[in-house]
């Protein structure tokens, strides 16, 4: 009996030991770059950025994803300082500011959830490459000096990966949708 119960106590220790140990080479960021082609013009696809009251059509952070969102805005209407803020039950209270916006060739963005000091860094390019655009997202975010929240990291990395690729396909979806809506009148 006290064999077992040693040997139950040294696998708890290396289990810990393992888990703090395993938590000093975990990264200290989220860091996702995703892209896209999509089959227009810098020009057409710059505007559906620009303006906050569009992310709602193709972000994944929206009604389909969270039916209880309410969305705020300030600031100018589109490019640098227009911000958007959201509400949800799912997606928790954000804050977005447009930090930089040059059409139609990138826009630059600082995102946080309310009630932390962590601020995410976003930019979204876009290169013409013949008739289309590849549009490319890149968001990263420092993580706090903690072991919870370095664990809690993989799983941030994970969804925002996630959630990017998903806002990127929606507005290829989006503007393919207006394109072709558009050729038909």
């Amino acid at each position: 009996m006290k064999l077992l119960l040693k040997i139950c106590l040294a696998l708890v220790v290396v289990l810990v030991i393992g888990v703090v140990g395993f938590s000093f080479i975990l990264p200290r960021q989220i860091m996702v770059t995703k892209s896209v082609s999509i089959d227009a013009k810098p020009e057409k696809v710059f505007p559906y950025l620009n303006n906050p009251a569009d992310w709602k059509r193709w972000s994944a952070w929206n009604k389909t994803y969270d039916p209880s969102l309410i969305y705020m805005y300030g600031g100018p209407l589109s490019g640098k300082g227009a911000r958007q803020g959201w509400s949800g039950d799912k997606t928790g209270n954000w804050q977005m500011v447009f930090t930089n916006a040059t059409a139609p060739d990138s826009l630059t963005y600082d995102l946080k959830e309310t009630g932390t000091t962590i601020v995410a860094k976003g930019v979204i390019t876009l290169q013409q490459t013949g008739d289309s655009t590849l549009v490319t997202w890149h968001q990263s975010m420092p993580l706090e000096d903690n072991m919870l929240a370095l664990y809690e990291g993989l799983w941030k990395q994970h969804r925002t990966e996630q959630e990017v690729q998903q806002g990127l396909e929606n507005l290829k979806t989006l503007i393919s949708d207006t394109k072709h809506n558009t050729a038909k009148k």
